[in-house]
């Protein structure tokens, strides 16, 4: 399948974002293929946004739902339980996964996962001896704070899990965000985020399709018109944008993001900077992003105010 060759090439060259959208459209056509599943969730991996591992999980739980003997989705499986830390969970998993696979037990990477599973779990376990370090204080206090009622064990049995996952917006300054459909059909799905843009995503494959800056702070309500193509946005600007299908005059779109993966990048940062550093900069201070390999995204002054890497 083209789209799965796309996916393999993007995620041979490190191109992980490129890599999710490749299999989340090639899944949407065959969503019966457990290798796509398996691909997407080593692509999660390696990406690793928030979410990304859970996300991962999921996906290799899929797969081998398709295909119980599918070895890299065991393999992989027991990894994203290692990286979420339910290390006896990864450990079951990992056992099982060289039971199953002889001939991959004594593979380098089956030994290198079971050594980190293991020193984890024992570092783990000198922490919680430590009675009277604040830290198990502090998680006693909570654990007594967490007894949950009846009613409430009951609600989490009958929960349920989300069907699809939207990424690239972030929301953690304000609390009234906007999602709505959007199409002649619901084809897409719109949200507005704290870096003042709005987003539209692919409803079928989730893919991030469309960006464009709706606010000069922060786009919160959004409300696609009943039954002509028009959308309408707000936020913290005194004014309500109206969006409607560009004129064919050849003109481009000034608020059009053109950069997608970038601005989800940049509101993978935003999520996880420290929240005095956010506030800062949606006073308007310029700040600089510290990004994980330690270069840094600029957007400011001699005086930056540095965020925490991620």
């Amino acid at each position: 399948m083209e789209l799965k060759a796309q996916g393999n090439d993007a995620f041979c060259k490190q191109q992980f974002w490129t890599a999710v959208n490749a299999y989340n459209e090639a899944i949407s056509i065959a969503p019966h293929s457990a290798i796509l599943y398996a691909n997407r969730a080593a692509a999660y991996i390696k990406r690793s946004w928030d979410g990304d591992i859970y996300a991962a999980l999921r996906d290799c739980h899929t797969a081998l739902g398709l295909d119980p003997n599918h070895t890299k989705a065991h393999f992989r499986q027991a990894r994203c339980l290692y990286e979420l830390r339910w290390l006896q969970e990864a450990l079951s998993c990992l056992d099982h996964f060289k039971k199953k696979f002889p001939d991959q037990a004594d593979g380098a990477a089956a030994k290198t996962l079971e050594r980190d599973i293991k020193a984890a779990a024992f570092a783990e376990t000198e922490e919680n001896e430590d009675s009277s370090s604040p830290k198990n204080i502090l998680r006693r206090r909570r654990r007594r704070l967490s007894v949950i009622c009846d009613q409430e064990r009951m609600l989490r049995g009958s929960s349920y899990d989300y069907s699809k996952r939207f990424c690239g917006h972030c929301n953690t300054t304000t609390d009234i965000k906007e999602a709505n459909f959007m199409g002649s059909n619901g084809q897409y799905i719109v949200a507005g985020s704290d870096d003042g843009s709005f987003f539209i995503w692919n409803k079928e494959t989730t893919n991030l399709i469309r960006v464009l800056k709706g606010d000069e702070s922060i786009v919160n309500c959004l409300q696609p018109h009943p039954s002509i193509c028009l959308l309408a946005t707000s936020g913290i600007d005194p004014v309500i944008r109206l969006w409607s299908p560009r004129p064919e005059d050849g003109k481009a779109e000034e608020r059009h993001v053109a950069e997608v993966e970038a601005a989800a990048r940049a509101n993978q940062k935003r999520m996880n900077a420290d929240p005095l550093e956010i506030m800062l900069m949606n006073m308007g201070y310029r700040t600089r992003f510290s990004t994980v390999d330690g270069s840094d995204d600029e957007d400011g002054d001699d005086n930056p105010v540095n965020c925490r890497t991620v």
